[in-house]
């Protein structure tokens, strides 16, 4: 008997078209374009295709992640996976949003997209989705993203290319599937949930972020009242300039007025360390706390997630420190 897969088209490069005048790629009947150029889907799994809205996906927000967590809720129960087709420029955010959304969820959630449409020559979308849909199919409880052969950890999962077909990395955990001739799951690197399924669907965007750069004013960068936690994006393993310019002393009256101070780093792969140098060990210092292994999407969505879920600071630092959906590898 097939599985039974609702396949979620939120727009994306995936769906369009490109306009035979200008050049520019526009959104498309992406149903009518799937039917039409992979028809042999229907003998992987019985497909049921929900659009809730059709965005590029620099558009989205929190919102959306809502209505998509809102429509697998409704239909966990009488579905086998879930596909979600998405840009790629947002998607690896999608991704880690819904990771802490859909807290042990029973299905597979995979997120895919292409870096060329679907009714294009030497397209990736037609091996993405068909791979996608085929994982999710199998036995894989948790939030991934599917990509040029990969399947990753959703909130483990950035976007590292803009014009390679293989644009996604996992930087700082294991891949979770390889498909080649045959389809390679490693389950020991899958999650292993427990207890029920829940849906937390509150997100605050009282965050600021501040990117450091050689020469930086600071003046530039003022959080306003309502802000309630800063995300550093320092050098490194977590260095900051203590010569030049006043950024302790701004830390230290956010940290006074109660906002939450997060410190990550601007490299891809690794575990910040701020400890290792005198500028990171005087915010720690201080109060400010590491973002250690999560990438960037996952660190920034996770803490507009804790936002919304507590009003109390500590609740939201102690949960940030806490692996949430194995977006975080916890020091022994």
């Amino acid at each position: 008997m097939k599985k039974k897969i609702l396949l979620i088209h939120t727009g994306g490069t995936i769906g369009m078209t490109r306009d035979s005048r200008s050049g520019v790629l526009r959104p498309d009947h992406f149903y009518a374009s799937l039917l039409k150029v992979i028809p042999e889907l229907s003998t992987v799994a019985d497909i049921e295709v929900e659009i809730p809205f059709v965005f590029d996906s620099a558009e989205l927000n929190f919102q959306h992640w809502q209505q998509l967590a809102a429509i697998i809720k409704a239909r966990i129960g009488t579905i086998d996976g879930v596909v979600v087709t998405h840009g790629t420029d947002t998607l690896a955010y999608t991704a880690s949003a819904l990771s802490y959304m859909l807290h042990n969820v029973p299905v597979p959630v995979i997120l895919t997209g292409a870096q060329k449409p679907l009714d294009e020559l030497r397209s990736d979308a037609r091996g993405n989705l068909i791979n996608a849909v085929e994982l999710a199919c199998a036995d894989i409880p948790e939030v991934c993203i599917f990509f040029d052969y990969k399947l990753m950890r959703g909130n483990r999962t950035s976007k590292n290319h803009i014009n390679f077909f293989d644009a996604f990395h996992s930087p700082n955990y294991p891949l979770l599937a390889e498909v080649g001739i045959n389809i390679e799951i490693y389950r020991a690197n899958l999650l292993k949930p427990g207890g029920h399924f829940h849906v937390f669907d509150r997100f605050s965007s009282a965050l600021a972020v501040l990117k450091l750069f050689p020469g930086c004013s600071f003046d530039y960068f003022q959080p306003a009242k309502e802000i309630r936690a800063v995300l550093i994006i320092a050098y490194g393993a977590g260095t900051i300039p203590l010569q030049s310019g006043d950024l302790p002393a701004r830390v230290e009256r956010w940290l006074q007025e109660g906002k939450l101070v997060v410190l990550d780093s601007e490299a891809n792969g690794g575990r910040i360390e701020p400890q290792l140098y005198e500028s990171g060990s005087r915010l720690l210092e201080m109060g400010v706390i590491s973002a250690g292994d999560m990438t960037f999407e996952a660190a920034a969505t996770k803490l507009m997630f804790l936002l919304g879920q507590y009003d109390q600071p500590e609740l939201i630092k102690g949960n940030f420190q806490k692996s949430l959906a194995g977006e975080l590898s916890e020091l022994p």
